[in-house]
């Protein structure tokens, strides 16, 4: 994920706004992995090869759609709640400590950030440093 586009979207959204989305999205990559672990159970209760060779194939895609789907899923899960949960420790004004902040721009590949209630400035930390993904 480019952090220039993650900074667009905040700014566009408001920060508020585009932390909920954040949550909501990435609790629908989660749910969504519960569903590929159902599949890959399913799967494996199905896998037999008494119905034949296409029986068995077809269960053996499943499982491996379903592993596909939950790696992918549980991935995407966990890098959504990391970017929300590292945007979000920064989103409290050391002034006056309101939570939330407006956009003004992006400096530096850093995003600034001002307090709706003081008006108070400050840098967000890249909270796409040292990711290894």
């Amino acid at each position: 994920m480019n952090p220039d586009a993650v900074y667009e979207r905040i700014g566009a959204l408001g920060f508020r706004r585009w932390y909920e989305r954040q949550l909501v999205e990435s609790h629908l990559w989660f749910a969504s992995c519960f569903v590929a672990m159902i599949l890959v159970a399913a799967g494996l209760e199905l896998l037999t090869l008494e119905n034949g060779v296409a029986d068995f194939a077809f269960d053996a895609a499943l499982i491996a759609g379903g592993c596909a789907l939950g790696w992918v899923s549980w991935r995407r899960y966990v890098r959504q709640m990391v970017l929300a949960e590292a945007i979000g420790e920064q989103a409290s004004c050391a002034a006056c400590r309101h939570y939330g902040f407006r956009c003004l721009a992006v400096e530096r590949g850093r995003l600034r950030a001002c307090c709706p209630k003081c008006g108070n400035q400050w840098l967000l930390e890249d909270p796409f440093e040292g990711a290894d993904s």
